[in-house]
C-alpha cells in the first residue's frame, strides 16, 4: 500500500505527526524536522500509523522536500508510504521463536545440540557446551562429528554419526544406551543418546535434534556393585556357616557349606529351582511369611526354627535368618542356617516318658554335659533342676551353685513369679510367648556381667509333672564377629581408619554438599616416601608400626568433621570439607592443614627402639560447585602426589592439568603396551656377532614393536614402561621362547648349526623365583641346545642379591646356558662378585667404543676390561663398532669378538641367514 505525506503548505504537518502512534512520534519527528531544516536530501523512517479504520499499522516512509520559498522555507513535501505490517510481524514471530528455542535448550537439563541437514551444528545448550568441551561460538558451523565425538563403549569403535541415523531413517531414533562421548580436552562421560528430526512447513528434514544425557556415574555405580556383589560371592564361600540367597521363590545362589548341608554334589541341584522345595511341607506356610518380613524390614530378621529337606529326603532341623540384600540389582533374601538337627534329636530324646528319664537320668546328664550348647531344666515356677557342664562354662556357676535357685539368677528378664504366671513367660504373651522360637536376651555370669545369649525353650510333660528345658547359647563371639565384619567392610583393619568404600561415600556426601552451599572442598592423596625401602630393610612389621603411627598423627592434624582414610599400603587420603567460599582462600587453608601435616608426619618416630624419620608427598585438588566424579577427584590427587615426589618429595602440590595430560599419555601407552602382548605385535631382530676373522658366530636377539600405526619402535620407547608396569615378565618369556624356537631353525643347517643366540635378561625377569624353570621350559618346548644359547646380564642385578644370582646361574650353568656381562663397566663393577660369577664374556659397552679413536679414557677403559677378562679367563666382545679403525683398534688391544653396524643392523631372521649365508 503506497501512501503520500502532506504537500502543501506544510500547515498540517501537526496534523500528521498525530496519526503517527506515541511511542514512534519523537523519532518521526526528529526526522522530519531534520529533513525541513536541513539539504534537500530524503529522510526516511518505519513507525506505526493509523489506518482509517482505526488500526495501527506498520509504514515504511521514504520523502523529501520538493519546493522551498524564496525565504527557504520549504512549501512543498512529498513522502511514499508503504504497508509494511506483515513483514513486521512476521520478523517479531522469528525473533520470539528463536528466543523461546534459546530458552528451552538452556533450561532442560539434557544437553542438546542441533544440526543443519548437512551435519552441522546450528545450537547447543550451555550442557552440550560443557560435556563436549566446545562453547557454541566455536562449534557453530562445524560437522558434528568434530565436536561430539563418540565410540562404543565396549569395542572404543567409533559410533556411527547420529546424523546420518536420523537422516537415514526418517524418524526418532534411540541411538544407544551407553556410548562413550570423548570431550575436546581429553575426557570421557558415558552417555545415554537420542537424535529427532527437525522439519520445516512443507515436512522436509532441515535440520537433526541430538539429546544426550551423562550417565558416567549410573556406570560407575553398576560396576561398582558388580565388583560388591563379587566381593560379597568370595566373601560369603569362603565362610563355614550355609549361606542361601533367595528371590521370588527360585534359589539364586547357595555356598559350598549349604551344598554339603543339603546333599548337594552341583550347585546346579540347588541353585535356579524352588527354595520351597526343600522346605518340609508342614513349614512352607510360615518360610513365605518369614521371607515377606524379611524383605520388608531393612534389619536383619529374627533367627526362625525351620524343618527342610535334604536331598535324600531325610528332615533337616535348621535355626534360619533372614536379611534382605540386593542381588543382581533386586531385592533378594540372604538366609544364614544353623543346622541344630543333632540339638532337636536331643531334645527329642529328653521327651521320653518319666520312667525312662529317671531310669536314664545319669546317662542323660553325661549327654548333656558333652553337649556343645548349655542346657537348664526347671520347673514351671522357674526353679532350676539340672545344669550342664556348657551352661556351667557359659554362667561360670557349679550345678551344685545353681540347681534349687530360681532362673531369674541367670537371666534377670525371668523375675520371680508364682508358677502359674512364670508359666506365662513360655506359654502366654510373655517374652517367650512362642514355644521353640529362638530368643536373644542377656545372661548373667556369677560376677554379675551381662552377656548376650540365646534361649529356646521345650516343654515336657510327663503324667502331672511339667518340666521346662532351656537350650544356652553364648552369643558373644557371634555379636562381635557381626561387629567385626561390619567393621572389616567399612575401616581398615591395620590403623582403622575408614577405607575405600567408606571414604568414597563420604566423599560423594562432601561432593553433593559442596554443591549445595558453594563452599570448597578439598581432597589430600597422601604417599609416605621411600615407604617400601623400610619394608625391605627393616620388615613389614616395622612398616605396619609406621602405617599406625602416621595414622595417629594424621587424625590429630584436621579438624572435626573432616576425614582421614586408608586406601592400602602407604596411600592415605584427608578430605577437607566447608572451606571457603573463594577458591584462594580455600586453597590457603589446604595448604596450611598440608604443612601442618608435612611438619607432623616429618617430626621423628619410634619404631621398636628404632628412631626412624619419614615424610609425606601430598597431592591436593579442590573441588566446588563444578560436579566432579568420585573417580575423577581422586585421579587428580593422585597426580598432584606424583607431581609433589617429582618435585622432591616431602612436599605438597595441587593438582596440575599438565600433569593430568602427562600422566593420562602414560596411562594410555600402558594400555597400548598391554594391547600390543595381546595382539602379537612384537618381533624379533637379529644383529650378527663376528670373530677376528670377520666370520658370523651368531646374533643377538633384538625385540622391535610393530606397532600398527607408529611402525616399528625400538625398545627404549617401551623397555623402561615394561619394567614398570611388570609387562616385561610376559615380554621377556616372550623373547626367549622366540629365540629358543629360532636357536633349534639354525641348528637344523649346517652353515648355521654352531651359531649361537644372545637373549637379554632384565634385572625384575631375573629375580622371579620360576626363571630358572622358565628358561628350561622355553628350551625343552623349542628343543633348543643349551649350549648355544647366552644370557646376557647387567651389572645392576648382580648388587642386590649376589647369592641368589649366582645360584640361579650355576643351576642354568649346568644345563649347558652361557652368560655374558652387558654394558661392562657403566655399572657398578666389584672384582670381589664379579670373579664369583660363571661367566663366560665380557661385553665392551658401546658408549666406550664410539669414542675409542679420539678419548684416551675410552681407549684406557677399553684395554682394562679386555686385560680383565683374559686374566679371569673369559671371552670379550665389544658392541657399536661402527668402522673398520675402530675394529683394527680393538683387535690390536686383543678383542676377539665384535658386534655393530659395520658388520651389519639388526634384521628379520629370514634377512639375517640370507645375508649371512650370501657373504
Amino acid at each position: 500500500m503506497l501512501g503520500y505525506e502532506p504537500q502543501d503548505g506544510l500547515g498540517n504537518r501537526q496534523q500528521w505527526i498525530e496519526r503517527v502512534h506515541p511511542d514512534d512520534r519523537n523519532s518521526v519527528t526528529v526526522k522530519i524536522e531534520a529533513a525541513l531544516s536541513g539539504l534537500d536530501t530524503p529522510y526516511e523512517y518505519e513507525a506505526r500509523l493509523r489506518h482509517a479504520d482505526g488500526s495501527w499499522r506498520w509504514m515504511s516512509v521514504v520523502g523529501r522536500v520538493l519546493e522551498r520559498s524564496p525565504e527557504g522555507k520549504p512549501t512543498r513535501l512529498l513522502g511514499v508510504r508503504t504497508d509494511i505490517t506483515q513483514a513486521t510481524l512476521a520478523r517479531e514471530q522469528l525473533r520470539l521463536s528463536e528466543q523461546n528455542l534459546a530458552i528451552t535448550l538452556q533450561s532442560i537439563g539434557d544437553a542438546v545440540i542441533a544440526t543443519d541437514n548437512a551435519g552441522c551444528i546450528t545450537q547447543m545448550n550451555v550442557t552440550a557446551e560443557r560435556l563436549t568441551g566446545w562453547p557454541l561460538a566455536e562449534a557453530r558451523a562445524r560437522p558434528l562429528a568434530e565436536v561430539f565425538r563418540i565410540v562404543d563403549a565396549q569395542t572404543r569403535l567409533t559410533a556411527t554419526n547420529p546424523v546420518d541415523m536420523v537422516m537415514s531413517h526418517g524418524e526418532v531414533v534411540g541411538l544407544a544406551n551407553h556410548t562413550t562421548l570423548i570431550a575436546r580436552d581429553g575426557g570421557e562421560y558415558q552417555i545415554a543418546d537420542s537424535g529427532a528430526p527437525i522439519r520445516d512447513a512443507e515436512n522436509n528434514i532441515v535440520g537433526v535434534v541430538i539429546v544426550f544425557s551423562d550417565v558416567t556415574e549410573q556406570y560407575r555405580v553398576r560396576q561398582a556393585l558388580a565388583e560388591s556383589e563379587e566381593r560379597f560371592r568370595t566373601m560369603i564361600e569362603w565362610t563355614p556357616e550355609p549361606i542361601a540367597v533367595h528371590a521370588q521363590g527360585i534359589v539364586l545362589y547357595a555356598n559350598p557349606a549349604a551344598l554339603k548341608l543339603f546333599g548337594a554334589v552341583s550347585p546346579e541341584q540347588l541353585v535356579g529351582q524352588p527354595i520351597l522345595d526343600r522346605v518340609h511341607p508342614d513349614f512352607r506356610v510360615s518360610s513365605l511369611q518369614y521371607t515377606q518380613a524379611a524383605l520388608q524390614s531393612a534389619e536383619a530378621a529374627p533367627m526362625m526354627p525351620d524343618v527342610f529337606l535334604h536331598l535324600d529326603g531325610s528332615a533337616l532341623h535348621l535355626e534360619v535368618q533372614g536379611i534382605r540384600i540386593v542381588y543382581g540389582g533386586a531385592p533378594a533374601v540372604q538366609v544364614a542356617m544353623h543346622d541344630v538337627s543333632a540339638r532337636i534329636r536331643t531334645e527329642a530324646s529328653l521327651r521320653q516318658t518319666e520312667d525312662s528319664l529317671r531310669q536314664a537320668a545319669t546317662h542323660t546328664q553325661s549327654i548333656l554335659d558333652n553337649l556343645m550348647d548349655g542346657v537348664v531344666t526347671m520347673t514351671p515356677g522357674g526353679i532350676v533342676e539340672s545344669f550342664n557342664r556348657a551352661a556351667s562354662a557359659a554362667f561360670d556357676y557349679q550345678p551344685d551353685e545353681i540347681i534349687g535357685h530360681h532362673i531369674a539368677v541367670l537371666m534377670p528378664e525371668m523375675q520371680r513369679q508364682s508358677a502359674d504366671t512364670f508359666s506365662n513367660h513360655f506359654t502366654g504373651t510373655g517374652v517367650l510367648s512362642a514355644m521353640g522360637t529362638t530368643l536373644e536376651l542377656e545372661g548373667r555370669r556369677k560376677n554379675g556381667n551381662l552377656f548376650p545369649m540365646s534361649l529356646q525353650v521345650s516343654e515336657i510333660t510327663m503324667g502331672h509333672k511339667t518340666t521346662y528345658i532351656g537350650v544356652v547359647r553364648d552369643i558373644t563371639q557371634h555379636r562381635k564377629d557381626v561387629e567385626e565384619i561390619r567393621r572389616l567392610a567399612f575401616f581398615d583393619a591395620l590403623t582403622e581408619l575408614p577405607n575405600r568404600r567408606l571414604l568414597t561415600d563420604r566423599l560423594r556426601q562432601a561432593v553433593l554438599s559442596s554443591a549445595r552451599t558453594g563452599h570448597h572442598g578439598a581432597l589430600m592423596f597422601l604417599d609416605l616416601d621411600h615407604f617400601k625401602q623400610l619394608n625391605d630393610t627393616r620388615g613389614h612389621d616395622m612398616g605396619d608400626l609406621l602405617l599406625k603411627q602416621v595414622a595417629k598423627r594424621l587424625q590429630v592434624c584436621v579438624r572435626e568433621g573432616d576425614s582421614v582414610a586408608r586406601l592400602g599400603g602407604d596411600e592415605f587420603v584427608v578430605l577437607l570439607e566447608s572451606l571457603s567460599l573463594q577458591a584462594s582462600e580455600a586453597a590457603s587453608q589446604a595448604e596450611l592443614i598440608a604443612n601442618k601435616i608435612l611438619h607432623a608426619l616429618g617430626e621423628q618416630y619410634l619404631l621398636d627402639d628404632v628412631h626412624y624419620v619419614s615424610t609425606p608427598s601430598i597431592g591436593i585438588v579442590l573441588f566446588s560447585q563444578e560436579y566432579e566424579s568420585i573417580e575423577e577427584l581422586l585421579k587428580k590427587a593422585d597426580v598432584a602426589m606424583y607431581q609433589a615426589k617429582s618435585a622432591g618429595r616431602n612436599t605438597a602440590r595441587f593438582f596440575d592439568p599438565a600433569m593430568q595430560a602427562a600422566a593420562t599419555a602414560y596411562a594410555e601407552l600402558e594400555a597400548d603396551l598391554r594391547r600390543g602382548l595381546d595382539s602379537q605385535e612384537f618381533v624379533l631382530h637379529y644383529q650378527v656377532q663376528v670373530d677376528v676373522q670377520g666370520r658370523a658366530t651368531g646374533a643377538e636377539a633384538l625385540v622391535r614393536w610393530a606397532h600398527p600405526s607408529r611402525g616399528l619402535v625400538a625398545p627404549a620407547h617401551f623397555i623402561a614402561l615394561a619394567e614398570e608396569t611388570g609387562l616385561i615378565l610376559p615380554l621377556g618369556q616372550w623373547v626367549l621362547q622366540t629365540a629358543c624356537r629360532q636357536l633349534a631353525q639354525w641348528s637344523a643347517h649346517g652353515t648355521t648349526k654352531t651359531w649361537v643366540i644372545a637373549v637379554n635378561v632384565s634385572a625384575f625377569q631375573f629375580s622371579q623365583n620360576d626363571f630358572v624353570a622358565n628358561v628350561a621350559s622355553a628350551l625343552m618346548e623349542s628343543g633348543a641346545n643349551p649350549h648355544y644359547l647366552k644370557l646376557e646380564l647387567t651389572e645392576s642385578m648382580l648388587v642386590d642379591d649376589v647369592a641368589d644370582v649366582v645360584a640361579k646361574m650355576n643351576q642354568l650353568k649346568a644345563m649347558g646356558v652361557g652368560f655374558s656381562l652387558d654394558d661392562f663397566g657403566t655399572g657398578y663393577s666389584s672384582l670381589s662378585y664379579l670373579k664369583r660369577l660363571p661367566l663366560d664374556q665380557l661385553k665392551i659397552d658401546q658408549s666406550f667404543v664410539h669414542d675409542i679413536l679420539t678419548d684416551a679414557s675410552d681407549a684406557i677403559i677399553a684395554r682394562t676390561i679386555v686385560a680383565l677378562g683374559r686374566s679371569l679367563g673369559l671371552k670379550v666382545i665389544a658392541e657399536g663398532v661402527e668402522t673398520a679403525a675402530q675394529r683394527n683398534f680393538l683387535v690390536d688391544l686383543g678383542c676377539e669378538a665384535f658386534q655393530g653396524y659395520h658388520f651389519g643392523r639388526p634384521v628379520t631372521a629370514a634377512q639375517f641367514v640370507t645375508n649371512k649365508v650370501s657373504a
